[in-house]
C-alpha cells in the first residue's frame, strides 16, 4: 500500500486503492493564522497516547523554516555530524525545500540538548529517507542501524519515538514538549512508504504517531529498523526501511 504522490506535510492523504486512511507525519506550520488541515474522515486519535520516554542520547528534534513558517520533525543522530530522517521532512507544504534547519540532539525536551544547524541535506531516491549533515558535532551516542531485512520481522514488538502532535487535529499547535514513545507490533515487512519505497508496517495499539513524529525511529531489539513515514493516527503506521537504504546511507555519510 502507498499514498498518492504529493506534499507530505499535509495532515491527511488517502492511500490509492485502499480503504485505509493514512496521513503524513511532518507537522504543518505552527501558525495561528494557518490552521492545520483536518484528518480525513474515519481516522481517530488513539505520540497521541503512548508515554513519556527517556532519550537514549541520539534521538533528535528539528525545526525547518520556509516562507515564514516552522515545520517540525523527529530524527536520529547516526554519526558525529550525520542525522537520519524522512525525505518528506525536507519540504514545506508547497513542495519547497526547507532552509535554516535547527536540530536539537539527545534531550527529552523538544528544544534541549546539543544545538546544531544543517550544513547540507541529501535525499534518497529509493524511498522516504533523508540525511542531514550537521555544521558541528551533535554528540557521541549514535543509533544502531539495521543492515538486514531480518532485523525486523512480522510479529516483532518494536518501539517508536517522537515529539509529534498529542492530538489528531490542529497538530501544528499541539506538538509535544517532551519526547514520547509507543509500543507497536510489526505486521508487514513488505509494505511501501509514502514515496513507494520499501517500508515496515506496524499496528499501534499503545499510541499513534502523528504530525511531527515524521522521521523518527522504529527500534526493534535496540536497532533502528525504520524511519517514520505515514500514519492513520489510530491503528497503523509505516516506517521507511533502514535496511533497504543502508548502502545509500553508508555511501553518502560514510556511516
Amino acid at each position: 500500500m502507498r499514498e498518492n504522490p504529493g506534499r507530505l506535510t499535509r495532515a491527511a492523504a488517502v492511500l490509492a486503492g485502499s480503504c485505509a486512511v493514512f496521513a503524513t507525519l511532518a507537522a504543518a506550520p505552527a501558525s495561528a493564522s494557518t490552521p492545520v488541515a483536518p484528518l480525513a474522515p474515519g481516522a481517530q486519535p488513539s505520540i497521541i497516547g503512548g508515554s513519556t520516554a527517556q532519550n537514549p542520547g541520539y534521538i533528535t528534534r528539528f525545526n525547518g523554516h520556509a516562507n515564514g513558517y516552522t515545520f517540525f520533525c523527529t530524527s536520529t543522530l547516526i554519526g558525529a555530524r550525520w542525522v537520519l530522517t524522512a525525505k518528506h521532512c525536507m519540504y514545506d507544504n508547497n513542495g519547497q525545500r526547507l532552509s535554516d534547519i535547527d536540530l536539537y540532539v539527545g534531550s527529552n525536551s523538544a528544544s534541549g540538548g546539543v544545538h546544531a544547524k544543517a550544513a547540507a541535506t541529501y535525499l534518497y531516491s529509493g524511498g522516504d529517507l533523508a540525511l542531514i549533515k550537521l555544521n558541528t558535532n551533535g554528540g557521541s551516542t549514535f543509533a544502531r542501524l539495521a543492515s538486514s531485512s531480518s532485523d525486523a520481522e512480522e510479529g516483532d514488538a518494536a518501539r517508536v519515538y517522537g515529539w509529534g502532535a498529542t492530538q489528531s487535529t490542529d497538530e501544528g499547535s499541539h506538538q509535544s514538549n517532551v519526547l514520547k514513545q509507543a509500543s507497536v507490533q510489526i505486521s508487514d515487512t513488505t509494505a511501501s512508504d509514502y514515496f513507494g519505497g520499501p517500508a515496515i508496517e506496524a499496528d499501534t495499539p499503545n499510541g499513534a504517531v502523528a504530525g511531527g513524529d515524521s522521521g523518527g525511529p522504529m527500534l526493534d531489539g535496540g536497532v533502528q529498523v525504520g524511519v517514520c513515514s505515514t500514519s492513520d493516527r489510530s491503528s497503523t503506521t509505516t516506517y521507511g526501511s533502514v535496511a533497504a537504504g543502508r548502502s545509500w546511507i553508508r555511501q553518502t555519510s560514510g556511516v
